[in-house]
This record gives structure tokens, sequence and C-alpha cells, in this order.
């Protein structure tokens, strides 16, 4: 089971299919509007995975159910200075391009999360 936050919303998730269904219409609803920084919690061990939904590009970031250190930020291949912004309990939050991989790239590291409880070993991960 799998809980679903973005701005003050929360969706329940009985499987991976059903995370992947609620991404799929959550990126269509928030890409013409505001990307959105989306929250993917495991109820078995409180593990959180959160992608930025509604872009072309996506930042991906771990927090452990203890919400202890560390923290892990997907790193991407561009390294140019310009920011890449997403909502984020109803406030922008801006990360550095640096951080952000291809929407379906993160796509695939969320569903990897999603089975396995692991962040996936397709995506270089920098310590917060």
């Amino acid at each position: 089971m799998f809980t679903i936050a973005w701005n003050q919303h929360e969706l329940q998730a009985a499987s991976v299919p059903d995370v992947e269904r609620i991404l799929d219409e959550l990126h269509e609803e928030f890409a013409n509007d505001e990307p959105q920084l989306v929250t993917v919690q495991s109820e078995e061990t409180g593990d959180s995975l959160a992608i930025g939904i509604g872009r072309d590009r996506s930042v991906l970031n771990y927090v452990s159910g203890s919400k202890d250190p560390p923290y892990f930020t997907s790193t991407g291949e561009l390294d140019v200075d310009e920011p890449i912004a997403f909502r984020f309990g109803g406030e922008w939050s801006e990360f550095p391009i640096r951080s952000s991989v291809p929407s379906l790239v993160a796509r695939q590291a969320m569903r990897h999360f999603c089975i396995t409880g692991k962040l996936s070993p397709d995506i270089q991960w920098e310590q917060d």
C-alpha cells in the first residue's frame, strides 16, 4: 500500500499499477498548469520518494521512514546555471537543473522504488 500526496491532497494506492495510473493522471493534470512535487510513501517502511510531475524533466528526492538523514536527490547529466521548479505544499521549490533527469527515467526509478523499496541504481544520487 502506498500513500500519494501533493499540495494538501492525499490518495491511497493498493499496488504499483495503481501508483503508476495516479501519477499518469497527475502528469496530465499538471502538464498544462503548475508542475508539482508528488510524494509516494511506502506504508510498509514509511520511506518516501518525491517526484516532479508535469514537466519533461523531473527531480527525485528520497527521505527514509525515520525522517532522519541522509536524504538523497537525483543527479542528472545537465550542468547549466538555471533552476527547475515544482510546487510543493503550495509553494514553488527550485532545484538546480543538474538534479533533474528525463521524466521517463524518473518514472522508471519510481517504479523500482515501489517494487523493491530501494533507490534505482540507474540514477546517480547525491546526499543532501
